[in-house]
């Protein structure tokens, strides 16, 4: 079963009640033998606490090449649809229809950027990220980007 949800408050009182979360267990039963790899019998299963985190980034228009690609470039982060290999795309197409939504509901288009070799050495391992989109800041009067 997978319930979703959106908190809203304090980070270190969300963070102190997904700790308390994670350290819950409850009950469950296997009925065969092999299932799930176990043995038929009685387990607890922890509850697992799966952030699903909306983020913008904010970043002088000059560097979005080496932004990009420092947060959302990596080659297990692309996804091999056909013949184009895709970065930053969700892994399933069917999930591709809420981006879309998103990105409508946040008002932002869809990312074109050329990947630079340079980026910064940030480790993402065993997490996926999927870049909704970008838009531009406006200028002030003098040209500075109002970030």
């Amino acid at each position: 079963m997978h319930a979703y949800g959106i908190f809203r408050g304090i980070k270190k009182e969300l963070d102190d009640a997904i700790t308390q979360l994670q350290g819950q267990y409850l009950p469950f039963e296997v009925f065969k033998d092999g299932a799930a790899g176990l043995k038929k019998g009685k387990y607890l299963a922890q509850l697992q606490v799966r952030p699903i985190q909306l983020y913008e980034f904010v970043f002088p228009k000059e560097h979005k090449d080496f932004v990009l690609t420092s947060i959302f470039v990596d080659p297990s982060n692309q996804v091999d649809r056909g013949n184009e290999k895709t970065m930053s795309h969700t892994k399933s197409k069917r999930h591709d229809k809420a981006i879309w939504f998103l990105r409508k509901v946040l008002g932002v288009k869809k990312a074109e950027w050329k990947p630079t070799i340079e980026k910064w050495p940030i480790p993402f391992s065993h997490l996926d990220r999927v870049l909704i989109g970008i838009k531009e800041d406006y200028n002030f009067d003098d040209g500075t980007e109002a970030l």
